[in-house]
């Protein structure tokens, strides 16, 4: 019989070996044996086979198609699980891996996180569900499995599951919507990125991971994306519910995508939803606002429900910017709700136990702006707040840099001296009020950029009509700049720019300045609520200053 059990030997989704019905091998082996009894008289019946030789026929059939299917070309799904010590608890996850991930040892591969959605796992939906995408003729067979059957790349499927105590079952995953546990997913998403870069062959780098999901998952997809941009690269949301009450089980804030645009700089996005959609104005609504200011930001509407339409698209898209990854960015936002985080190098803490949120904006080597608010956008400071941040180890080290800090809310401004420490880090303490912070060494040139921005002729911008704004400059830097002049001009083609010049004459140091002159434009299309310009600052010895 072993010639036939080892034709009859499968892999399952863990890539082991094992035997697909033993019933079925030690059926397959009488008959061999009955078969091979019969044979020897071979006789035929009038216009039939025999009933042995019928018998082999269908004994060789059987093992024919399983052959066959042995050698199908399939990805491996394993469901497993690691222990989390961000959750103190055993985490389980789906993995798919490409066909020939055990055969070609030295070959590594790029890293899809796909976020599951509501009343889903990481091994698929619980009771009735709006849909499933994991492998076969789920989804049309636009799915995972097939996907990675096709292509050099890994999908990882976290559990999202967040059980409550003392209730029932609960359907909502990652601690999304009310927030009743002290489990926060985004604080795990480092946690597990290193424990499968650690643990199967990927290419470990930023370059070559994308994060996606679906409804509860695709806000967790923007969310997580937008959290750590220099972990991942790409983000693919499938009709992600667009706000959430999220964070902290103590002080939960209102988390809305559409104020976290300046998150995704070094990123690319994407997210498909369906014209039937029920979430899809809110789509809509963040697509008003995030196609004006994102240039790294794409969608796609398609003929469905609330569901992973066009998957294969989305994945296709994770795995074109693993071809051509955005730069990391030179100057970057970020935007957090919890107390601690790290992005880019930058570690930032605070003693807030209260609904906040921590700013960071125009973060480069020579400053950044930093605040704390009660909410977005433009909520109020919370100066009673102690606020932390330490740079990345990109300074001379164990040398002193001068600090600037200029408040443009009451025009006020000091200056005192940090020493780097000996991997080259600058460290910071301030409160949670507004701190535009020059970082320089002796005889550095101006360090210019915008105080604020304010619509002089009406009480806000209006379409069709001629909007006048004036713009304050500050001065971060060590010396003075001279003959300053700002040139404004838009980043979209259907504004009209009517006044693009101004001066400032010459701008001290930690000096607030306005324009002698308003710029001046005007939108005609009424179907635009936000617009994106560009001011190139120049000063008499030809140094250039760019801010959006």
């Amino acid at each position: 019989m072993s010639e036939y059990q080892e034709s009859m030997t499968f892999k399952n989704e863990g890539g082991k070996g094992y035997t697909k019905d033993s019933k079925l091998i030690k059926l397959c082996s009488s008959l061999c044996d009955l078969c091979a009894e019969s044979l020897r008289p071979l006789r035929l019946k009038k216009g039939l086979l025999s009933q042995p030789i019928f018998y082999f026929l269908l004994v060789v059939s059987m093992i024919n198609s399983n052959v066959i299917a042995q050698n199908r070309k399939e990805p491996l799904i394993i469901d497993t699980s690691h222990y989390s010590s961000t959750f103190g608890e055993i985490r389980n996850y789906r993995i798919f891996l490409p066909p020939d991930y055990y055969e070609t040892p030295q070959k590594r591969y790029p890293v899809i996180y796909f976020f599951h959605g509501w009343s889903q796992r990481y091994f698929g939906p619980v009771g009735d569900d709006y849909s499933n995408y994991d492998k076969g003729d789920d989804n049309n067979g636009d799915n995972i499995a097939n996907y990675v059957s096709a292509h050099d790349v890994i999908v990882v499927k976290p559990d999202g599951f967040n059980p409550y105590s003392e209730e029932e079952y609960n359907l909502s995953p990652y601690n999304e919507g009310e927030v009743k546990t002290s489990r926060q997913f985004p604080l795990y998403f480092p946690e597990i990125v290193d424990y499968i870069d650690c643990t199967y062959k990927t290419i470990a780098d930023r370059e070559h991971r994308a994060v996606s999901g679906l409804s509860m998952g695709g806000f967790m997809t923007f969310w997580i994306a937008g959290k750590y941009p220099h972990l991942v690269s790409a983000a693919g949301n499938f009709c992600g519910s667009d706000e959430f009450i999220v964070g902290p089980l103590k002080f939960p804030v209102e988390y809305r995508n559409i104020d976290m645009y300046g998150n995704y700089a070094g990123l690319n996005l994407r997210l498909n939803y369906g014209d039937k959609d029920n979430l899809r104005f809110y789509h809509q609504d963040m697509n008003r606002i995030w196609c004006q200011v994102m240039e790294n930001y794409e969608y796609k509407i398609y003929d469905a429900r609330h569901t992973t339409c066009g998957m294969a698209q989305m994945f296709d898209f994770c795995l074109n910017t693993f071809i051509k990854p955005p730069d990391k960015p030179e100057r970057w936002d970020h935007i957090d709700i919890y107390p601690e985080f790290s992005v880019w190098g930058y570690n930032v803490s605070s003693d807030r136990f209260i609904p906040d949120f921590t700013i960071l904006e125009d973060v480069d080597k020579r400053g950044f702006r930093c605040s704390v608010r009660e909410f977005l956008p433009d909520g109020d400071v919370m100066p009673f707040v102690g606020l932390s941040v330490t740079t990345p180890p990109v300074y001379e080290k164990n040398q002193p840099y001068i600090i600037n800090d200029i408040n443009n809310k009451n025009s006020s401004a000091s200056q005192k001296t940090v020493v780097s420490d000996n991997l080259g880090r600058l460290k910071f303490i301030f409160n949670g009020g507004i701190h535009n912070i020059g970082i320089n060494k002796v005889k550095d040139i101006p360090n210019l950029g915008i105080a604020s921005v304010k619509v002089e002729n009406m009480n806000w911008a209006t379409t069709g009509k001629k909007v006048a704004v004036s713009i304050n400059l500050f001065n971060k830097g060590l010396s003075i700049a001279d003959n300053i002049k700002a040139t404004l001009s838009s980043t979209k083609d259907y504004v009209d720019i009517i006044n693009s010049e101004s001066e400032f004459g010459n701008i001290d140091i930690n000096e607030i300045k306005g324009c002698k002159n308003t710029f001046s434009f005007c939108v005609q299309i009424d179907s635009i609520e936000i617009s994106r310009f560009k001011l190139t600052i120049k000063d008499g010895n030809d140094n250039e200053w760019i801010e959006f």
